[in-house]
């Protein structure tokens, strides 16, 4: 089961997605939320939370009454994707998308493997690590450094800010700073590919052309940005939330050992269990009447994905990890035209991550309880420190 601390009572119940209660309590919460206050507003952040599958669902696909477009989050950044809709979401998506063929994400298993291998190696006589940074960190921010072209000694910049976005804390999220480093590296980057052209996606971004123009300035730094964060983050998070969730069920990790055919449903679970983006924002373009409460246009809405993931109305035990739950209809990769690009390399980073993983340490345990990250839109661990148990030879 889901690791939590009691619930708090629904009398004066109070909902700070900025909190560090948040995240201790926060499949209670969720659950408070989804049976007592399906449109929970937030006096304190001025928001409004939708918390049931169905309405998230709803949410995700009809993106002309619940826009990306104007949300806060975007006015501090370049055009991207997750902040566009309409026309040139489309265009842009579809362009992008050329990176992320099924037959080019094949093609990086080999690569993946190796990294994967790699990191592993350097922990080798090492009892006792910290798998979400040497690890489940590492392998995400290589893979899509390598992919975007970004030189091995300018990584570490880029995870450094990519993880300090993660943390929210009590005051509004401050995207502003870390943002500012990343998008100096890749000014400096980019410079140097319209000089000399790569085999990277930097170049070919720098070369695209949608109907017969070159993107903007603005919107390949906002390609770059959101490969990274998305590329970083989320895979980040998935892997080390399994991790964690292997170990608090060693039972099922044992299986997963035994059958390594069965890591790929185990790791739709942990996406639906411990989503690693929990919620993200949505402008109304009209007022709303949902659930008697009315949600009035041009407000702040935040989707919940983590709570309609654990909504008992489309998952039986929904707060049980079970790597044979079947049809995992989780929405932790988003729905219709946001869906996740990467997801497919999501997945497979994952997947080769505990196949090797397991092949070499079946039997890791937690050295320590992990904290979580204060952050109302992620699930992470700031640390995960692990005592590796090797295979006897």
């Amino acid at each position: 089961m889901v690791q939590s601390i009691s619930a708090p009572p629904v009398s004066g119940f109070v909902c700070d997605p900025h909190s560090a209660f948040y995240q201790a309590h926060l499949y209670e919460i969720y659950r408070t939320l989804r049976d007592e206050f399906p449109v929970y507003y937030s006096e304190m952040h001025d928001l409004r939370i939708v918390s049931r599958y169905a309405d998230v669902r709803s949410i995700l696909l009809d993106h002309d009454t619940f826009t990306v477009n104007g949300v806060a989050e975007s006015k501090q950044l370049p055009p991207m994707l997750v902040y566009l809709d309409g026309e040139r979401h489309t265009k842009l998506r579809n362009l992008i998308s050329r990176g992320f063929t099924p037959r080019r994400i094949a093609a990086m298993e080999g690569r993946i493997r190796a990294i994967t291998r790699k990191l592993l190696d350097d922990l080798a006589g090492e009892s006792v690590v910290d798998l979400m940074h040497s690890f489940a960190a590492q392998l995400p921010s290589r893979v899509v450094a390598e992919l975007i072209g970004i030189p091995e000694e300018r990584r570490e910049i880029f995870l450094e800010c990519t993880e300090g976005m993660i943390e929210t804390g009590p005051k509004e999220h401050q995207i502003t700073e870390p943002a500012k480093l990343i998008f100096a590296e890749f000014d400096e980057l980019l410079a140097q590919r319209r000089k000399e052209r790569r085999d990277d996606l930097m170049s070919a971004l720098i070369d695209a052309e949608i109907d017969g123009k070159r993107v903007t300035a603005e919107e390949l730094m906002g390609f770059c940005f959101l490969l990274i964060i998305g590329g970083n983050d989320t895979t980040m998070n998935l892997i080390g939330n399994g991790i964690a969730l292997l170990a608090w069920h060693p039972e099922q990790r044992a299986e997963l050992v035994r059958d390594v055919s069965l890591i790929p449903g185990a790791v739709e679970e942990m996406l639906r269990v411990e989503a690693p983006t929990q919620a993200l924002a949505r402008r109304p373009t009209r007022d709303v009447e949902l659930h008697g409460v009315t949600i009035p246009a041009d407000s702040r809405v935040l989707i919940n994905y983590g709570s309609a993931n654990h909504d008992d109305r489309v998952f039986e035990d929904s707060d049980l990890f079970d790597i044979h739950r079947p049809e995992i209809r989780h929405l932790s990769l988003g729905q219709g035209s946001h869906y996740c690009m990467g997801s497919s390399l999501a997945r497979m980073e994952s997947r080769i991550a505990f196949e090797e993983l397991l092949e070499r340490y079946p039997e890791y345990q937690l050295e320590s309880e992990p904290d979580w990250v204060t952050s109302r839109w992620a699930r992470s661990h700031p640390e995960l420190e692990v005592r590796l148990q090797p295979t006897s030879q």
